[in-house]
This record gives C-alpha cells, structure tokens and sequence, in this order.
C-alpha cells in the first residue's frame, strides 16, 4: 500500500535540509554520538588493511625466504593483537550507533505521525474531497515508512561510506598515485553506470509508488461501494477499471526491479574487473621496479604494499557500490517526506463562527440561560456584539437552509441558492445524478 508523488525538480535538497533540521532538532546530541560511531568504525575497517603490508613484508616473507618462524612469532603476536583491537573497537562503535538510529528512526517517525493527524484534523472537507482514503492512509504508512529507510539506513550509510572513502583516498595516494589514478578511473565507469542504470530505476520506483497508489485508493473505494456495485451490476466494470491500474502497477514495478537488479552486478563487476586490473599494474611496478610516485615522494613499491593496495581496491569500490544502491532508497524516501510535509503544511480551516451549542436549562422566570452540568436541553448561545448581550435559542432539532450558495473554493461556487427544511423526526432523502450535490449537502449539514 504506497502512493508517493516524486519532489519537485529542484526541491530535493529543500526537503533533505528541512528533515535533517527537523531531526537535529529533537535528537542533535544523539546524531553527534552516531557521526563519531561511524567515522570511528569507518577509520577501524580501513586501519585493518594497513596490517596487510607489515604482514607480508615482515612475517610471510621472511618465513618463505628460510628465516625461522621462532623469529618472526613476536611480530605475528603483536600485528595480530593489534588488529584484535581496532576489530573490537569498530564492532563496539558499530552496535552503538545502529542501536541508537533505531531508536532515533522510530521516535522521529512516531513524532511525524502525530504532526501529520493534527494537522489532518484542522482541514476542511475539501481536502478529504480531493484525496482517496487510501491515497491518504499511504502517507501514515509507506510514506512515512520510506522516511524511516532513510533516516535508518541510507543517511548512516552514506556518511560510514562516504568517511570511509575519504580515508581510503588519503591512504591511497600516501601508498602509490599510479594505482591511486587507476581505481579512479575505474570509479567513473561506475559513477556512469549509476547515473544512468540508477536513475531509470528510480523514475520508474516513484512511478510504482503512485500505481500503489491508484491500486489501493480503487480497492478501498470499490470495498466502500460494494453494495452499489452489486445493485447496479457494475462488476465487469469494476473487473475492467482495476485490471488497468493492475497492470500498470506490473509494468511500473517490473521496470523498477529490472533496472534495479541489474545496477548490482554491473558495478559489482567493474569492481572485479579494476581488481584484477590494480594487480597487474602493481605486478608490473614491482617486478620493473618503476619508481612509485607518492605525496610523499618517489619510493618503491614491495609485494606487501601491492597486497594491502588490492584490498584498499576492494573496499574502495565496494563503498562506491553500496552508495549506488541507496539511490532508490533516498529518492522514495525524499518522495515520501514531501508528502507527508505537504499534509503538514496544508492550510487549516478555521470556525470563524460565534454562534456555539452549549448546556442549557430553564431559571425560575421561565427564562434558558447557560448550564455548567449537563440537562438534556441544548440551547445556541448567541453573543451581540453591538450591545455585548447574550440570547439563547432552545435547540428545536429544525433544520433550515434559506438561498445557500456553497464552494471550495470562491471562485467556484457548485451549490446555487439550495433551500431546504426538516422538521424533529421527519425523513428527508437527497435524490439526484452523481455529482450533483447530494453528499456535499449532507457535510454542510
């Protein structure tokens, strides 16, 4: 059950600062924690691979080479307590934080929740016109349940990745700018990919939303009208109306996942493919020893550090491939924040009437006047602002409209000069075509 409208070009980033500031609102200290959390577990999963080298060069290698392992056993203990360490320290940080955004995640949306119905509950009857009741219940929902992947999942994976790519960049050109240059290159192919597989896939994820949408809005109104649907015989028709939105919804959502499915493995492979690439390249400085141009000058390169570059490789490109994968998610969830800000930000209807129906019961004269306590007589108390009297009118039950002119909005007036009366306990029934008025009179009254 979705309906998601897709933000405004251009508006995109409005809606992402406007929840960001919103969160950092209620939960700022606690975003502060997570922020440290992440880099902290980011800095820890990068750290690991620097051992790689050391490894190599001082443990595997000399071992190979003849030397005994008696020698080398103390450097194995400590490369390997140390490694034991930062692993502890990025796991602790890792179940701290996602334990946080959870409970971050889910009060943020509860508070949501609660804007969204007291503002649903000051809006006109239009409103309720112009909108299905299941277009509407999609936003407490799968709107604001896209709110929640965002939030959750897609804004701390950004920020681990995108903290984790900056150290890895940093690393990267302290080791070899040669090798440093090729992944970069290989990152294009994959920032290509993305853009163009990645954003086929997220059109036709917001056109799912809607055809969600339309599907549930037609269900919940056919279940609502089953009674007419039977009396008038319109279940062929019913049949014929929903198989079209059906397999509109088919269509949209088989595009979605077609592109979606395919993004992963395409990005996935560029990966492979620059690994396999990084390795010969590596091979061929070390084995030719061409001189290794770092930030920090000309070196040579060894087996180790070749070793330790290949896994920098990997996680490198792994972090682009899972930053190209929350593409979708942000986009339904920064579609689903505009909806549920735009129910937020609708505008309430106001009783700017004076006239109100209090507690009434008759004084010794004889006379209605105001009750504090309930009597089982209503009476409408009328304030006079010209003399700042109060007269009350006992509450009769008649129902009288004299030359009522009705519209949503005044430039377009549907009800003209509408006259009507009933009296207590007298049966009156709205007979008309559709759409002529019947239940826009009936709200009025």
């Amino acid at each position: 059950m979705r309906r998601m409208a897709k933000p405004k070009s251009g508006n995109e980033m409005k809606i992402l600062k406007r929840l960001m500031a919103d969160i950092w609102k209620y939960y700022g200290f606690q975003l502060i924690l997570v922020a440290i959390c992440i880099f902290v577990t980011a800095f820890s999963n990068t750290l690991i691979s620097l051992f790689l080298a050391p490894l190599t060069d001082n443990v595997i290698n000399p071992v190979i080479n003849g030397k005994a392992f008696s020698d080398v056993k103390q450097s194995l203990f400590d490369i390997c307590l140390l490694m034991a360490l930062i692993y502890i320290i990025g796991i602790t940080c890792s179940v701290l934080y996602t334990q946080i955004m959870a409970k971050i995640s889910q009060d943020f949306l509860n508070k949501m929740r609660k804007r969204a119905f007291e503002k649903m509950e000051q809006l006109p009857i239009v409103y309720f016109d112009r909108k299905t009741h299941g277009d509407i219940m999609s936003i407490y929902t799968n709107d604001i349940d896209a709110i929640r992947q965002l939030v959750g999942q897609s804004i701390p994976s950004i920020i681990q990745s995108g903290g984790l790519l900056i150290v890895l960049i940093i690393i990267m050109f302290v080791r070899s700018i040669w090798l440093a240059l090729v992944i970069f290159l290989g990152v294009l192919a994959m920032l290509f990919v993305t853009k163009k597989v990645g954003g086929k896939s997220s059109r036709f994820f917001v056109k799912q939303q809607k055809s969600i949408g339309k599907v549930e809005g037609y269900i919940e109104e056919t279940m609502q009208g089953q009674k007419v649907v039977k009396v008038f015989c319109h279940e062929e028709e019913s049949k014929y109306h929903f198989d079209e939105i059906n397999e509109e919804l088919r269509v949209n959502t088989t595009n979605a996942n077609m592109f979606s499915n395919i993004l992963g493995p395409i990005i996935g492979n560029i990966g492979n493919m620059l690994y396999v690439l990084v390795a010969i390249i590596g091979a061929v400085i070390f084995i030719f020893q061409v001189p290794n141009l770092t930030v920090v000058g000309i070196t040579s390169i060894s087996i180790g550090a070749v070793v330790a570059f290949l896994n920098i490789a990997r996680q490198f490109t792994n972090h682009v491939n899972q930053l190209s994968m929350q593409v979708n998610s942000i986009v339904m969830g920064l579609a689903g924040a505009s909806r549920v800000y735009g129910l937020i930000d609708e505008t309430p209807e106001f009783d700017e009437g004076y006239v109100t129906l209090v507690n009434a019961k008759y004084d010794e004269a004889g006379t209605i006047v105001e009750s504090e306590e309930g009597t089982g007589i209503w009476a409408w108390k009328h304030p006079h602002k010209a003399d700042g009297t109060i007269t009350y009118t006992k509450l009769a039950g008649d129902i009288r409209m004299y030359d009522v002119d009705f519209g949503y909005y005044p430039d377009k007036i549907v009800l003209h000069d509408v006259t009507l009366y009933a009296k207590p306990g007298q049966k009156v029934a709205f007979v008309g075509a559709t759409g002529a008025g019947k239940t826009t009179i009936t709200n009025l009254i």
